[in-house]
């Protein structure tokens, strides 16, 4: 196919899907994870270096192989949070780092990869802290990124009937809801975009110069590749309050470089 030859997505994933009847499926309401007018979006670069440094020091022999990019990221920020968690709270509470999965690929006769609409459910990863010790220090780096591992390779095996796909969506969306509702568990949401071909893309003027990412409606965190290839760029939008400490963290000074810069709302 000619480089300038169109390639059209489908649209037919609504007649391979069965339709259920979603009266009857229990669907919990989204809870606040922010108080959004309260909210700051701040892009923070992670460079080649500093991940190389960062999946060095997080790994460990136990584990079946090396950290991914996405994982040392994702445990470096998970960490930094859970420090700002226990300085309001006095305490270090249990928390959920929860990542988007694609999934297009476990479902039994795969999608096309050019399905169009978004298919995704999540992969949780949970540190519950020593009961009863109030004065439980945060983990370590490399058992947040054991935690992350450990769901990301049962996500990969996960297999999905097209019936069950549904289903499958609501579990993680009501899990991760009803941890928020009860007050005293952290939910942090991850999203990863790097190796997604954006710097590729050419509408007829070029490829683009940047990706950016504009603020975001509830507390989230976005990774994208950076638009040299080297690196990651995390797209964090928290509640103004912990913002400030959260960006005053020793590990995100040190594996973050000094390009991070406020993102104002649109």
């Amino acid at each position: 196919m000619d480089d300038h030859d169109g390639i059209p997505p489908t649209f037919g994933v609504v007649s391979i899907l069965p339709v259920n009847d979603l009266g009857l499926l229990k669907m919990k309401p989204m809870p606040d994870l922010m108080g959004t007018d309260n909210g700051v979006t701040k892009r923070m670069i992670f460079d080649g270096a500093k991940i190389s440094a960062l999946r060095a020091i997080s790994h460990d022999p136990t584990f079946p192989r090396r950290p991914s990019r996405v994982e040392v990221v994702t445990a470096v920020i998970w960490r930094a949070r859970m420090k700002v968690s226990r300085a309001k709270h006095g305490r270090l509470r249990t928390s959920l780092a929860a990542h988007g999965m694609n999934l297009r690929p476990m479902i039994v006769q795969p999608l096309p990869p050019l399905s169009f609409g978004n298919l995704q459910s999540r992969v949780i990863a949970r540190f519950v802290p020593e009961s009863g010790n109030t004065a439980a220090p945060v983990p370590d780096l490399k058992v947040l990124v054991g935690l992350l591992m450990d769901s990301f390779t049962k996500s990969k095996e996960t297999v999905v009937g097209r019936e069950d796909v549904l289903l499958t969506l609501l579990k993680t969306r009501n899990e991760l809801h009803e941890a928020a509702e009860k007050g005293d568990v952290d939910v942090y949401m991850f999203t990863s975009w790097c190796n997604f071909p954006f710097y590729k893309i050419d509408f007829g003027w070029g490829k683009p110069v940047w990706l950016s990412k504009t603020h975001s409606a509830y507390e989230s965190t976005t990774l994208m590749d950076r638009e040299n290839g080297d690196g990651i760029e995390a797209w964090v939008c928290f509640n103004k309050q912990d913002m400030g400490e959260f960006l005053r963290d020793d590990d995100i000074l040190a594996f973050t470089s000094n390009e991070a810069h406020a993102v104002s709302k649109i």
